[in-house]
C-alpha cells in the first residue's frame, strides 16, 4: 500500500524542485517553529531504560498541563499517531465507526485495518442514525472546526448506546497557553469508552521527540497501556516532557507568540485575496481553486506547504518563525498569480 500524504519531509521537497536539502522553508507541518528550550538533560536519561520513577512525573505534570480530574487516568505514547493505531484495537467492531471529512487522514485505515467499517461524507446529524461510534479531531485538521458542544453531544448519545468516541486534540493547547478555552476533558464525564488525545510536539515544538497522551476512564486506559507495551516512551522525551509540562509561564508567553504569529499569517493570507477556509494557533488553510498552482509556485521559491489530494482546493500553511520567514512568504504570496 502506498504512503498516506503528509505534511513535513522537506528535504525530499527541496531535491524534487530543483533546491538543496535544507533550504526549504518548511510551512507543512502546523508544528510550533520554535521548540522549547531544553536544556540540562541528565546523561542517564540517554543510556538507561525509562524507569517507572520518570513515567510517573511525566505523567503528572500532563495531568496539571492539561487539566485532567482525579477520576480519569493518563497514559504516555510515543506521540499521538502510535496511540490512535492502538486504540480501534480495544473496541469490538459494531456498526459503522463516523470520521468527519475533511480531517487527519490516519484515522480511518487505523479503524479499517482492525475490522471496522467507517463512514464519511455525511453530516453528524445524519450520522447518529447509522453510527454508535465517532472519531473527531478538535480542533479539526485541517479546517481547524472545532463544535466541542457537539462534541460532547455525541459523546453523551455514543456513552447511551454503548458506543466509542475517540477525541484527537492534536492541535489544542495546553491550559496555561489557552485558560479561557472550553475543554473537552469533560466530556469525558462519566463515559467509560471516551478517549481523549493529546500532543505533545506540536505546541511545543518538538515533534521530533515523540511524545503524546491518551487520557480517558481507568479501565480503558489501562488496557490501551498494556496494548502499548513496556518502554513506551523514552527516557529523554519522559524528562524533557515533565519539564516543559511545568514550564506553565513559557507556555503563557509561547501560546501568546503563536496567537501573534497565526493572526499575522490570517491577515497575510487574506490580504492577498486568498479565501481562508479556517486555522488554529498552529496553522491556517485556504480554500480556492488554484491551490496546487499556489502550492507548486511557492515550492518553486523554496516554501514548503501543506496540498491535499483529496480536497484539492485546501492548502494549508503553518507558521513562518519571525520576520525574514514572513517577508520569504509575502514576496511570493503577493506576486503569485
Amino acid at each position: 500500500m502506498s504512503q498516506r500524504e503528509h505534511g513535513g519531509d522537506s528535504d525530499q521537497a527541496a531535491l524534487s524542485f530543483g533546491h538543496s536539502a535544507g533550504d526549504m522553508l518548511d510551512l507543512s507541518t502546523g508544528i510550533s517553529p520554535i521548540a522549547y528550550p531544553a536544556d540540562n538533560i541528565p546523561a542517564s536519561a540517554w543510556n538507561r531504560l525509562p524507569s517507572q520513577t520518570q513515567l510517573d512525573k511525566c505523567l503528572a505534570a500532563a495531568r496539571r498541563a492539561y487539566a485532567v480530574p482525579d477520576h480519569l487516568d493518563i497514559m504516555a505514547g510515543s506521540g499521538t499517531q502510535s496511540l490512535l493505531q492502538l486504540i480501534p484495537h480495544l473496541v469490538v467492531p459494531d456498526g459503522p465507526v463516523f470520521i468527519e471529512q475533511p480531517t487527519y487522514n490516519e484515522h480511518r485505515p487505523a479503524w479499517e485495518s482492525a475490522g471496522h467499517q467507517t463512514l464519511s461524507g455525511v453530516d453528524v446529524a445524519i450520522a447518529q442514525h447509522k453510527c454508535k461510534s465517532y472519531v473527531f479531531v478538535a480542533p479539526n485538521n485541517p479546517t481547524g472546526d472545532d463544535d466541542r458542544v457537539g462534541i460532547k453531544r455525541a459523546a453523551q448519545r455514543c456513552g447511551s448506546a454503548g458506543g466509542f468516541v475517540l477525541i484527537d486534540g492534536a492541535f489544542a493547547m495546553p491550559k496555561a497557553a489557552d485558560p479561557i478555552h472550553t475543554s473537552l476533558i469533560d466530556a469525558l464525564e462519566n463515559q467509560p469508552h471516551v478517549v481523549h488525545l493529546r500532543s505533545f510536539g506540536k505546541f511545543f515544538g518538538m515533534a521530533g521527540l515523540r511524545l503524546g497522551f491518551a487520557i480517558g476512564a481507568p479501565k480503558l486506559i489501562s488496557q490501551l497501556s498494556q496494548n502499548a507495551g513496556p518502554w513506551a516512551v523514552s527516557s529523554v522525551a519522559l524528562e524533557i516532557g515533565a519539564t516543559a509540562l511545568d514550564d506553565t509561564l513559557w507556555q503563557r508567553r509561547h501560546g501568546q507568540f503563536l496567537n501573534t504569529q497565526s493572526k499575522r499569517l490570517k491577515h497575510l493570507l487574506l490580504g492577498a485575496g486568498l479565501p481562508l477556509r479556517g486555522g488554529t494557533e498552529l496553522f491556517q488553510t485556504i480554500q480556492h481553486g488554484a491551490a496546487h498552482d499556489l502550492h507548486d509556485q511557492l515550492a518553486a521559491a523554496a516554501i514548503w506547504t501543506r496540498k491535499y489530494a483529496d480536497w484539492p482546493d485546501f492548502l494549508r500553511f503553518g507558521l513562518p518563525a519571525n520576520d525574514a520567514e514572513f517577508w520569504r512568504l509575502e514576496k511570493i504570496i503577493n506576486n503569485w498569480r
